[in-house]
């Protein structure tokens, strides 16, 4: 048509003149042209405006992507600040209570130390009354010794012939009283008189007669009242009546460790010349340890404490103290152990993985809950697209299953807010 129409032009530039139907059809194939440039105008702003369109359109996507990364980061940041402000506010406390215990431990090495000092002011006093009981007891058997005993006052003789010597012993040939030969002066009091003296110089080979109380030695009686003191105060420490030994302490549901711990100490106090220093108290005590939650604990604490079979020895653990503070948070019930165990079941998810976990954290700290219990508290808030992404595989340990759910439910979150 546009070929048609050149030619026609050019005819008139020749001058032909064109009259007629071939005149109507020329006008009729240029308002075609006309109608046709008109519709490919039309079809082509169509076009332009659709790209225009498409343009707009992928512009603002593009806004609000750009717009939601920074809404991302600036949260991303306002979290770790947060985070990081909780975590100072931890490490204050920590130090803190670290402060505390230290203090503590001061003050029980001075209680330890004061202890220690007065056992062994008491134990010299002990062994001086032992050595005064000995020395009671050795001088009582000195005087018994002299006493049962007469000295012989026989003179020995003198070269010089000084000497006197004793008067031969009259043999009675008679009855008592009387007697054929004998001497009337030697009967009665006089023989007797003379018999005495004849006898001077000889040992007595009788029995010694027993002392009379007007001659009893009163020095004599008051050392026997002080040796009868020292006795009964020695044998009193030691006649006390032993306690029943500690039950066995399982850990049951009806067991106190505070209520054990004390008994424990009951049983020490009164069996005292038992026990020569603490680490033997604490040695008995983990022997009164039984079963599968506590016989862990008790064999780790033994080792630590002796440096036994390749552990280290740990210094302060041969106290008692220290062995109360180890026990009573591990099997005794702590108000503030409670207390977060509430809180982390009052924690809800937001929509903020990173907050809700930091939140069960940190209660976490007191409760130390762990295994299926901590993981059962944390997908009881998580969506389910997250826990269905966490389902697709197992993991060893708490810390690597708390790595994978701020991954996959931090993932759910930018995917919805797409």
């Amino acid at each position: 048509m546009a070929q048609e129409l050149v030619t026609v032009k050019n005819q008139l530039k020749s001058g032909v003149q064109i009259v007629g139907r071939e005149l109507t059809r020329i006008d009729e194939q240029v308002q075609l042209l006309d109608w046709e440039s008109q519709k490919v105008h039309e079809c082509f702003a169509t076009q332009v405006a659709e790209r225009l369109g498409e343009t707009d359109e992928r512009q603002t996507r593009h806004e609000a992507v750009t717009s939601h990364l920074h809404e991302a980061v600036q949260g991303t940041g306002e979290q770790s600040m947060h985070r990081d402000l909780l975590l100072d506010q931890e490490i204050v406390r920590i130090n803190k209570q670290h402060k505390r215990e230290m203090e503590t431990h001061k003050i029980s090495i001075n209680l330890v130390r004061d202890e220690l000092q007065r056992q062994q002011e008491s134990r010299e006093a002990q062994d001086g009354e032992i050595a005064l009981l000995k020395a009671l007891v050795e001088q009582l058997l000195r005087q018994g010794k002299g006493k049962g005993k007469v000295s012989d006052p026989t003179p020995e003789a003198s070269g010089a012939g000084g000497g006197r010597p004793p008067p031969p012993r009259q043999e009675a040939t008679g009855a008592p009283g009387g007697g054929g030969g004998g001497d009337p002066d030697d009967e009665g009091e006089g023989s007797g008189r003379k018999l005495d003296e004849g006898r001077k110089g000889r040992r007595d080979e009788r029995a010694a007669p027993q002392p009379e109380e007007d001659g009893y030695d009163a020095e004599n009686d008051e050392l026997f009242n002080l040796f009868s003191r020292v006795m009964a105060n020695a044998l009193g420490q030691r006649t006390r009546v032993p306690a029943e030994p500690p039950a066995m302490f399982r850990n049951e549901k009806h067991q106190d460790i505070r209520m054990w711990l004390m008994s424990c100490t009951d049983y020490f106090g009164r069996n005292s010349g038992q026990w020569e220093d603490e680490g033997q108290r604490i040695r008995y005590t983990i022997s009164r340890m039984d079963g599968t939650g506590v016989a862990p604990f008790a064999l780790t604490y033994r080792r630590q404490m002796t440096g036994e079979t390749g552990y280290t020895r740990q210094e302060g653990y041969q106290f008692w103290h220290i062995f109360a503070e180890q026990v009573l948070p591990r099997f005794g019930p702590t108000h503030e152990a409670e207390k977060s165990l509430r809180e982390m079941g009052s924690v809800k998810y937001r929509g903020d993985v990173a907050k809700f976990l930091i939140e069960m954290e940190n209660l976490n700290i007191h409760a130390r809950v762990t295994g299926i219990a901590w993981r059962k508290m944390i997908e009881d808030e998580l969506p389910i697209e997250a826990l269905r992404q966490l389902s697709h595989r197992e993991y060893v340990d708490d810390g690597e299953w708390l790595e994978a759910v701020r991954t996959e439910t931090r993932a759910e979150q930018d995917f919805k807010e797409r």
